[in-house]
């Protein structure tokens, strides 16, 4: 395989499994993203080559019941850092968690808070009766 056809695949595996977030890719395509780095600096951050990120992007997503252990089983076929791929991981996916829920709890939360009936209005249990 030459280097230009090496690199079209590795273009299209990093395209084709950016799209779903079933695979490790989605991911990584979204940590790359908003951190802003090439596929040179993403492998070297997860102790990579560029051959073995192509690779790590075909890796299912951990499955959040067996996540250590899946992990686990990719960083040991890839060769990337446990602790870097699982940090990735875990910040992507609690990213993109706030963004689905959008700004609904935060404006909740403020609603909640004025909302709060202030000392006077508030009833008071009944007070019970002691025992002489």
């Amino acid at each position: 395989m030459t280097p230009k056809d090496r690199a079209s695949l590795h273009a299209a595996v990093f395209r084709n499994s950016a799209r779903d977030e079933s695979w490790v890719g989605y991911w990584l395509a979204r940590h790359q993203q908003s951190e802003n780095l090439d596929e040179h600096q993403l492998a070297d951050r997860l102790g990579l080559t560029v051959e073995n990120l192509a690779l790590l992007c075909l890796c299912r997503t951990p499955r959040d019941e067996h996540f250590r252990e899946d992990l686990a089983v990719i960083c040991t076929r890839t060769g990337a850092s446990e602790t870097a791929l699982a940090q990735l991981l875990r910040q992507e996916q609690t990213l993109q968690r706030w963004k689905t829920a959008g700004s609904s709890p935060a404006s909740g939360w403020l609603m909640a808070a004025s909302d709060r009936p202030t000392e006077a209005e508030t009833p008071r249990p009944p007070e019970e009766p002691h025992d002489q």
